[in-house]
């Protein structure tokens, strides 16, 4: 539980922070690296870094068309036959959900893959 928080917490940060410098795919480089450093198990880490990825570009999303007042998402929206830009707020916090947790669950699928198991003395 408590892993799951942190590594939740550190995702929004990544994203917050770095999201305006790199592009996704080094975020989720940087997420599946929290979740190898932090060592949550698989579906946690899916559902913590999932939740806090695409809540954190939700209200990016959210936030940067509010700020700039442009008709860029309603002309996005128009252009892909969808009657309201809202609708593409709240595919973009999917994306970001599915994007984020997956990140997470590879980097803990990862470590789990090097973790030295003890199979007992007459097993190898």
């Amino acid at each position: 539980m408590i892993k799951s928080f942190v590594l939740a917490i550190l995702t929004s940060l990544v994203v917050l922070f770095l999201g305006k410098l790199a592009p996704y795919w080094v975020l989720m480089l940087l997420v599946s690296l929290l979740a190898i450093a932090i060592n949550p198990r698989p579906w946690p880490a899916f559902f913590a870094a999932g939740f806090a990825f695409g809540l954190t570009w939700f209200v990016l999303t959210i936030w940067i068309s509010v700020q700039s007042e442009s008709n860029l998402p309603e002309q996005m929206a128009v252009l892909m036959g969808v009657k309201s830009d809202n609708f593409l707020w709240l595919v973009t916090g999917i994306l970001g959900y599915l994007i984020g947790g997956f990140s997470a669950m590879t980097g803990s699928l990862f470590r789990k893959i090097f973790e030295r198991k003890d199979m007992g003395i007459y097993r190898s």
